[in-house]
């Protein structure tokens, strides 16, 4: 595409200068109880890097690290992150960096805010230029870096761009913090509808082979909607929650689930240390790998599907779960529960009109935040959208608001 006539591109190795990090010794326990943020992949999920979990002092700077300026760019060029997104963020202090990260500290031709978005706006095009290391992790080559092109427009106009980008951020953050507030408020309503009402000694004990069937039905029609269990998104395909398939080439002998029906995981998982139980919702069908123990409510079982769910949610069946099962001791989190143990764990449940109730109650303060989980997600595909157009020039800031960014 033709750039406008006063935008130039620029190799990135023009515009910013890179500089590598480190680790200072962790047998010293001095270096690490300094004031110092330490930055490494698993603090860069935001846009912005304020502190860190992990701080180091002075000497431990000095003996194996590297500072990074406030408005420096922190790049992740080496970690297993790299194979799903390219970690970029903005220093709002001073703040040390270790080795799998690098600095880029820009000249007075480029905005660092202009082109952390460059990088947020090639997200896609950059992941295609990691490669593996060998030991399953992924990395960039700096001399592939170091070449990238920048489309490059004049200083005010950079300017420009980023504030109006950053609107999009703020309205983005808005409504993440919204939906943390929400979450929490959640956990409060499931603590204080099962949790306290069973407290109560009213609610009746059934083992989950009272309500539920085990559903074992393989895939014989080769359905290919091959399934995960996420703890935010329940049952969703793995080509949209990996953007590919990490299943079996023949996933004829996977369970075949259908729409309604319920998935426990046996594996432990962050918020799940027993297991995770989801419910198909999103699709008619699905298949599952059979190390999920698959299950459908019985007919006229004295349960409500979304109670259930709810009830599996709040945790209210992890003592049950806890009695029964063992991590393996090589198996990465994986279970030890056997199917008779798994439904034979016992739930308590209220009468059905108070599951009704509860469910009700619940599923309004899920839909709220789902809503907000769609608004969010519109304001990042309208971010996105943006991007593309901006930071190539086919939409420009008018010049009188390109103006106000002059220098006097």
């Amino acid at each position: 595409m033709k750039l406008p006539v006063s935008w130039q591109i620029k190799r990135l190795e023009k515009l910013v200068q890179f500089s590598s990090g480190g680790t200072p010794s962790k047998a010293k326990p001095e270096y690490w109880q300094g004031d110092i943020p330490w930055i490494s992949a698993a603090t860069m999920h935001q846009q912005e890097i304020v502190t860190s979990e992990l701080h180091i002092s002075e000497d431990g700077l000095k003996a194996g690290s590297k500072l990074a300026k406030e408005n420096d760019l922190l790049l992740l060029v080496r970690g297993s992150m790299l194979w799903k997104k390219v970690p970029i963020c903005i220093c709002k202090r001073d703040v040390a960096f270790n080795q799998d990260v690098k600095a880029l500290s820009i000249n007075g031709k480029i905005t660092p805010t202009y082109l952390l978005y460059w990088f947020l706006a090639h997200q896609r095009f950059l992941l295609n230029k990691v490669v593996g290391t060998g030991i399953g992790a992924g990395k960039f080559d700096l001399d592939e870096l170091k070449a990238l092109d920048i489309p490059l427009p004049p200083l005010p106009e950079q300017k420009a761009i980023a504030d109006l980008l950053s609107t999009w951020d703020e309205a983005i953050e808005k409504t993440e913090r919204l939906i943390q507030a929400k979450e929490k408020g959640f956990k409060r309503l499931l603590n204080d509808l099962i949790h306290q009402g069973r407290s109560n000694h009213t609610w009746k004990g059934y083992n989950l082979s009272d309500l539920c069937s085990l559903v074992s039905r393989k895939n014989g029609e080769n359905n290919t909607n091959v399934l995960t269990s996420s703890a935010q998104n329940g049952l969703v395909s793995q080509l949209e929650y990996y953007n590919k398939s990490v299943s079996a080439e023949n996933v004829t002998g996977y369970y075949l689930l259908n729409k309604g029906e319920f998935a426990y995981n046996r594996s432990s998982a962050k918020g799940y240390p027993y297991g995770a139980t989801k419910r198909l919702d999103r699709y008619e069908k699905g298949v599952l790998s059979t190390l999920y123990l698959c299950f459908a409510l019985k007919p006229n079982a004295p349960c409500e599907s979304d109670f259930l769910l709810h009830l599996f949610e709040s945790g209210a069946a992890n003592r049950e779960l806890r009695a029964v099962c063992q991590e393996g001791a090589r198996s990465h989190g994986l279970l030890n529960i056997t199917k008779s143990d798994f439904f034979g764990i016992k739930l308590f449940l209220p009468a059905q009109d108070q599951q009704k109730k509860i469910q009700s109650a619940l599923n309004t303060a899920q839909e709220e935040i789902d809503l907000l989980k769609q608004l969010a997600n519109k304001y990042k595909t309208q971010k996105r959208g943006l991007m593309q157009k901006m930071l190539t020039g086919e939409w420009r800031v008018k010049p009188e608001i390109v103006n106000q960014y002059m220098e006097a």
